[in-house]
């Protein structure tokens, strides 16, 4: 068996500088029935507000669950070199059709997993 260090790296997650964030709001008012309306997404905070005023103008609603989305990126600190993840190819997957007993156990020949029959 093979022995692996892991070292840890004190990684800082930042807002995407290139993606846009995301705001929106939905009507939650009543009193039995939530009223459900919602705005669509926007990229600037203002927008969602200026949507929940003219509700508010048009119904009377007062309360409203506002959603705000952005993307992250976690960067390692300067002078760390983080080697990316090697993609495998997917191969087709075993149909375990030659096994074999070991310890009172079955295995597949194959891919060498143990089956649970």
């Amino acid at each position: 068996m093979s022995r692996r260090t892991f070292r840890y790296v004190p990684f800082t997650i930042e807002q995407d500088p290139v993606a846009e964030p995301e705001y929106a709001a939905c009507c939650v008012s009543g009193d039995e029935v939530e009223c459900g309306a919602c705005s669509i997404t926007y990229n600037c905070p203002e927008l969602v507000e200026e949507w929940q005023w003219r509700h508010a103008q048009e119904t009377g609603h007062r309360r409203y669950r506002r959603n705000f989305g952005d993307y992250a990126v976690m960067r390692p600190p300067a002078g760390v070199v983080v080697r990316e993840k090697a993609v495998l190819p997917v191969s087709a997957p075993c149909e375990h059709r030659k096994t074999e007993k070991r310890a009172g156990t079955t295995y597949c020949r194959e891919c060498e997993r143990q089956l649970y029959l």
